[in-house]
């Protein structure tokens, strides 16, 4: 999956809880907490993503590195 998409995702939440959070009066207010919920997913979502490419680069270098098995 193409995480561009959800950076750009979350890039727009952050601006639009910092125009929240300058709006509203405080940061516990259920909008605010709602949008910071809906980062936080992505975030991880992103980590995920990040943490599976880097797993599947060290499989991938690992079996680089090794003869192929034999097929007798």
């Amino acid at each position: 999956m193409d995480p561009h998409p959800l950076i750009y995702r979350l890039e727009l939440l952050q601006r639009r809880l910092c125009e929240m959070a300058s709006q509203l009066d405080k940061l516990t207010d259920p909008e605010i907490v709602a949008v910071s919920e809906e980062a936080d997913r992505l975030i991880v979502q992103l980590q995920r993503m990040h943490m599976e490419g880097q797993s599947l680069k060290k499989i991938e270098a690992k079996s680089d590195g090794e003869p192929p098995p034999s097929l007798s």
